[in-house]
């Protein structure tokens, strides 16, 4: 477990400090950029999303859980994502014009065509970037993400800045493509031009079949709040709901992909070494949970004071959908790691048949509130109605494909929920006080001191629960700096 530790804590590294970068460009870009601009970008992306679900096509997540990988192997890999890349390229140039007229927008065809210039990047990253990760090797991960992510967003506030709209954006996605394309290559000890082949397409096709139809219609569920907001209420009300998303996702997507990225080659090298992966499955689960749910709830509570730091006052509107959105991707934490596990033993068509189930469900839901209430809260509600039948058919799934995942998972996350009551306590209170209705956030030390007393409560409860956060060696470790430690009797 010492490798394993080791690779989450590079992966978190790299994903807190991508997080700060992100941050900072998101603050600077929307100062710099209007919600119309950063609305047309999101629609954009919600157009292409498709199609990059279609470029990766599960190569990735084929070549880690693949039992063995020989140069045939990595040369098919290359080549099926050279011709898909290639492909979704001359699509998305030649049906640009087409989409920017259905929403109206010239402006998105220059957007979407700068935009597709990664679909003939993305091959030169997909392969080398798997391999890196097969192997464990995050440290070179990290210095590869952090330094194309630097790159990108400078160059993307330098253009933001010069008047480039939501254009500055597409060629920052497309630098940092590039950056990362070089950077793998270098950090890789093989740094031979992989040479294209379709020698091993069947099993490719085969696992990437599933995993494309999964992605295809999670995109096609997760962009439907862009897609159909953007033409029915317009640009504003998407940026509006994006931004309200993108506080949300600071751990159900930034985080989440970091836990992941460790967690797919560690249950499947634990699954090929015939280890026990359920005790793992619900040790990550109880951890991941520990974290997630303080989160979602300090975010549910200074939903406003998060908006106005981040990215200003104008996008105060933004948060009345936090609360909404965070409740949906606390109950979506529970069952976070499900795929990532079924995925790692090779059970990807569980993945497939439920996801076809829930993400339709979504779709639909989100379909029917926009178009019914016309609201940008329909949205957010429409989110989280969908997630309470999502969870327990997820945990099915993982059920059938792992036996034993779902049994005692509760009482797992136990110790989890005790630790975020306690740590909210404070919160509560201190927001009760001062006035749940307010057009105006809460002062910013007052806020600052009362979150850091509640983390420090819920550290104490987690000691006393026996956390398994509390087990981990490196916090450990940390207690033992900490003053307050003393008062706890040793284990």
């Amino acid at each position: 477990m010492t490798s394993v530790r080791k690779a989450l804590a590079l992966s978190f590294l790299e994903r807190y400090l991508s997080i700060l970068l992100a941050l900072a460009s998101n603050m600077i870009l929307a100062r710099l950029l209007t919600p119309h601009e950063i609305g047309q970008y999101s629609v954009t992306l919600a157009v292409l999303g498709v199609a990059h679900v279609l470029r990766d096509f599960g190569i990735g997540s084929y070549l880690i859980q693949a039992p063995e990988v020989d140069d045939s192997q990595i040369g098919t890999a290359f080549g099926v994502s050279l011709l898909l890349g290639g492909g979704l390229f001359a699509a998305v140039f030649a049906l640009a014009p087409w989409a920017a007229g259905f929403y109206g927008e010239s402006g998105m065809t220059l957007t979407m065509r700068i935009a597709a210039l990664s679909f003939l990047v993305l091959p030169f990253c997909t392969v080398r970037m798997s391999l890196l990760r097969r192997e464990m090797r995050f440290k070179a991960l990290l210095y590869v993400s952090l330094t194309a992510t630097a790159i990108s967003l400078v160059v993307t506030v330098l253009l933001a800045w010069q008047g480039m709209g939501s254009d500055s954006m597409a060629v920052g996605a497309v630098l940092q493509n590039l950056c990362t394309a070089v950077g793998t290559w270098l950090a890789s000890d093989d740094r031979r031009v992989f040479r294209p082949t379709l020698v091993h397409w069947r099993p490719v096709l085969a696992f990437g079949g599933q995993s494309a139809a999964t992605n295809v219609v999670t995109t096609l569920s997760m962009d439907a709040n862009d897609l159909v907001v953007g033409k029915v209420l317009g640009f504003q009300p998407v940026a509006l709901v994006s931004r309200a998303q993108g506080v949300v996702n600071l751990f159900h997507r930034d985080v989440m992909n970091a836990v992941r990225n460790v967690a797919l080659p560690a249950f499947a090298e634990a699954h090929r070494g015939g280890d026990e992966l359920v005790s793992r499955f619900r040790h990550s689960v109880a951890i991941v949970t520990g974290f997630a749910w303080p989160f979602y709830g300090f975010l549910s509570i200074f939903s406003l004071e998060f908006l106005r730091v981040m990215f200003g006052p104008q996008w105060d509107a933004a948060a009345p959908l936090v609360p909404v959105f965070a409740l949906a991707g606390a109950i979506g934490a529970l069952t976070s790691l499900v795929s990532t596990a079924l995925v790692a033993v090779g059970r990807i068509e569980l993945v497939t048949r439920t996801e076809f189930v829930v993400q339709p469900m979504r779709l639909a839901i989100v379909i029917g509130a926009v178009t019914i209430w016309g609201t940008i809260e329909s949205v957010a509600w429409a989110f989280l109605l969908a997630a309470l039948p999502a969870a327990p058919m997820f945990l099915a799934a993982g059920e059938r494909g792992v036996p034993g995942l779902r049994r005692r998972l509760l009482r797992t996350t136990g110790p989890s929920l005790a630790v975020t009551a306690a740590a909210l306590m404070p919160s509560i209170a201190y927001v009760g006080f001062m006035g749940w209705s307010r057009s105006e956030p809460l002062p910013l030390i007052g806020t600052t001191l009362v979150i850091c007393g509640g983390i420090i409560l819920g550290i104490l409860v987690g000691e006393k629960t026996d956390h398994p956060v509390t087990r981990e060696p490196l916090y450990q470790e940390l207690r033992r700096r900490f003053v307050f430690h003393r008062s706890i009797a040793p284990r």
